[in-house]
C-alpha cells in the first residue's frame, strides 16, 4: 500500500523494495531517517527522559513508512531531552511487525563524543579482528520534519544479532547493568545478586538456578584460591583466549568504559551457548575508545579479577601480547586505522556542523577528529614498543 508517496510496511513484513538491513547499516551511506509522533507525546517523550515509557510514532526511511513503533528515551550518560537517545521497537504496539528483518534498533545521540564517530570506528576494528560487533551507520533524523542532528544507527544485540555474528541464538543473553564499580568479586550464593548485574535478554521464564546457576559458578572460579588450579576451573566458564581478546583490543584503543573501565566493568553483554556453561563476552557502546593516546596497555588491567588472574598464566599473557600486537599490525597496515577515522568522519562532518542540538561546536568536533588521527598515527607503535617491553620482561630465562 501507498500513500503520499511512502510505502507502508504492514505487520510482520520485514523486506520493502527488496532492501535489507545491511542497507540500512551500510557505513558508506548517511541515511535520512524520519519520526513522526503527537506532539504531545513528543513534549511528554522529553519532559520524561529520564524514563523508559514508550510512545507510539511512525518511523520513515527511504520511502518506506513503519506505522506504530514503539520509541523511548535510552542511555546512561548520555540521557538528555535535549538531543534525545531513542530506542525504536518495531513490535511494541504491533505484534509480529518488524523491519527489513528487525526487531528494534538504537538511535544513539552521539551527545558524549565530539567527533561522532569513536563508537563507529572502535565496532569496525572488533569486526575487522574477527569479534562479535554491532553493525552501525550514519543518519540525520528528522522528528515531524525539524532536523535533530547527526545520529549512529546501532543494531540491538539480540536473537538476529547473535545468530550473525556467532551461529546460534538459542542459549542465554545478559546485559551488564552497571550499578557500582565491580571487578568479578564474589558476591555469594544468593542469585539475586547475579540478576542485579546481569539483566536476562532471553527465556524470561526458566528458573534462576538454570539461567543465573553458571554465573554463579563461573565468578566462583574466578575468584579460585588455587593459582595451579585456576585456569582450568574458570576456561570451564569464560572462554579464556576470547576474553583476553577483547580486553587486548579495548586496551590498544585506551577504552576507559569497558571490561576494564576507569570505574570497574560496563558496557558489555554476556551469551552462554544452549548445553554449555561457558561465556564469550560482546562489547557495546564504544564511544570512549580512543581516550587518550598516552594511556598504557596494562592501565588497571591488575583490577579486574579475571583479567589480572588470566596474565599470571603465561600462555594467557603471550596471548595478550600477540593480540596488541596484532591490533597494532592491523592499525598501521595501510593506514587502516587512519583511513576508517579519515573515511567516517568526512561522511558525517556537514551534517554535523549542521547539528542544532549537539553540546559541542563544530570547532570541537573538528578537534576531536584531529585527535583521533593523531591517535591512529602514533598508537601502534607505541603499542608496539610497550608489548615488546613486557615480552621481554616475562620471557622465561633459557
Amino acid at each position: 500500500m501507498a500513500l503520499l508517496g511512502l510505502t507502508l510496511l504492514t505487520a510482520g513484513a520485514s523486506t520493502a523494495h527488496a532492501q535489507t538491513d545491511a542497507e540500512l547499516f551500510d557505513p558508506s551511506v548517511l541515511h535520512d531517517l524520519r519520526l513522526w509522533i503527537n506532539t504531545r507525546d513528543l513534549a511528554a517523550l522529553r519532559e520524561q527522559a529520564a524514563t523508559n515509557t514508550y510512545y507510539p510514532a511512525d518511523l520513515g526511511w527511504r520511502g518506506i513508512r513503519v506505522r506504530s513503533v514503539g520509541i523511548r528515551s535510552r542511555g546512561n550518560g548520555s540521557r538528555n531531552a535535549t538531543k534525545l537517545g531513542l530506542r525504536v521497537d518495531f513490535n511494541r504496539y504491533v505484534s509480529g511487525q518488524q523491519f527489513l528483518g528487525l526487531r528494534s534498533v538504537v538511535l544513539d545521540n552521539l551527545w558524549q563524543d565530539p567527533s561522532m564517530v569513536r563508537e563507529h570506528v572502535a565496532m569496525a576494528l572488533f569486526a575487522h579482528l574477527g569479534q562479535p560487533s554491532s553493525r552501525q551507520s550514519f543518519a540525520r533524523l528528522f522528528i515531524n520534519d525539524e532536523y535533530q542532528g547527526v545520529y549512529s544507527l546501532v543494531e540491538p544485540v539480540d536473537a538476529r544479532y547473535l545468530t550473525r555474528t556467532l551461529g546460534d541464538q538459542a542459549g542465554y543473553l545478559f546485559e551488564y547493568r552497571w550499578l557500582q564499580p565491580y571487578y568479578f568479586e564474589d558476591l555469594g550464593d544468593d542469585l539475586t545478586a547475579y540478576v542485579q548485574l546481569f539483566e536476562a535478554e532471553n527465556h524470561p521464564n526458566d528458573p534462576l538456578a538454570l539461567a543465573y546457576g553458571p554465573i554463579r559458578a563461573m565468578v566462583r572460579a574466578i575468584n579460585e584460591p588455587s593459582d595451579t588450579r585456576w585456569k582450568a576451573e574458570a576456561d570451564r566458564y569464560v572462554d579464556l583466549q576470547q576474553f583476553v581478546t577483547v580486553a587486548a583490543i579495548e586496551a590498544f584503543m585506551a577504552e576507559w568504559d569497558g571490561l576494564i573501565g576507569y570505574a570497574g566493568l560496563n558496557n558489555f553483554y554476556l551469551y552462554r551457548r544452549a548445553g554449555s556453561d561457558r561465556h564469550v563476552f560482546i562489547p557495546w557502546d564504544r564511544d570512549h575508545a580512543f581516550h587518550d593516546l598516552r594511556t598504557s596497555v596494562f592501565e588497571r588491567v591488575g583490577e579486574n579479577l579475571l583479567l589480572r588472574r588470566a596474565l599470571l598464566d603465561p600462555e594467557l599473557r603471550r596471548h595478550f601480547q600477540a593480540e596488541l600486537e596484532r591490533c597494532a599490525r592491523t592499525a598501521e597496515r595501510e593506514g587502516w586505522l587512519e583511513a576508517a577515522v579519515q573515511r567516517t568522519s568526512s561522511l558525517v562532518r556537514a551534517a554535523a556542523w549542521q547539528d542544532p542540538r549537539k553540546p559541542y561546536s563544530g570547532a570541537d568536533h573538528d578537534a576531536a577528529v584531529a585527535a583521533l588521527m593523531e591517535f591512529a598515527r602514533s598508537r601502534p607503535l607505541q603499542v608496539l614498543t610497550e608489548v615488546a617491553g613486557d615480552a621481554a620482561a616475562t620471557r622465561s630465562p633459557r
